[in-house]
């Protein structure tokens, strides 16, 4: 799961709650099936930009309404692991082998420090 699915799926489900609807409900308003709805509230579906508009519309909200996150609340622990572990893994990707192993070693030695603290 992506930092940007978690959010956006986030983001449509607090809205959502906030004009009080339900899934089957905003999925009938959207045209859309809401078991892709439910999928995509929790961040484990692409949504197509298709989808997405229809979605806005029938919260009745602009683009710029979904991509304001300062008042979201989310289970902040969760979203920023993913967010941290995304961007090491998108930096390790691109490193040698050797780098990554090295850096493996040293990540296990500082966990096991913390461990016996």
């Amino acid at each position: 799961m992506t930092y940007l699915k978690k959010l956006v799926g986030e983001k449509i489900r607090e809205i959502r709650k906030n004009k009080g609807l339900t899934q089957e409900e905003l999925s009938e308003k959207a045209q859309i099936k809401y078991t892709y709805l439910g999928d995509v509230e929790r961040g484990v579906r692409n949504i197509s930009l298709e989808s997405l508009e229809k979605i806005m519309n029938a919260l009745e909200i602009r683009p710029g309404d979904l991509f304001d996150y300062r008042e979201l609340r989310l289970n902040s622990n969760e979203i920023e692991l993913d967010a941290v572990l995304e961007v090491h893994h998108n930096y390790l990707k691109h490193k040698r082998v050797e780098d990554v192993k090295m850096i493996h070693t040293i990540s296990k030695e500082i966990f096991r420090n913390l461990e016996n603290k």
